[in-house]
């Protein structure tokens, strides 16, 4: 059964919608991506040793990318003794 002209509208700009979306959140990635890779590109070259300065990168990464998420990193205790 064909849809209405109308649904087929719809759905025509509903799955316009949708890759214009997944084409925003792949550039908004690549973006982050790019400042990731020059904060440890940056921390390198001024120094700071390789194993932070990716840390540093990935804890970027991470903000960015699950703003609500707690880094825990081993050593860390989360109650006051």
């Amino acid at each position: 059964m064909d849809q209405n002209p109308f649904d087929e509208l719809v759905s025509n700009i509903e799955t316009e919608f949708n890759q214009a979306l997944v084409e925003k959140r792949g550039s908004i990635t690549l973006m982050l991506a790019r400042i990731a890779g020059t904060i440890y590109t940056e921390a390198i070259a001024h120094g700071v040793p390789h194993v932070l300065a990716q840390e540093m990168a990935q804890d970027y990464w991470i903000k960015e990318m699950h703003p609500g998420a707690v880094i825990v990193t081993e050593g860390e205790d989360d109650a006051d003794h």
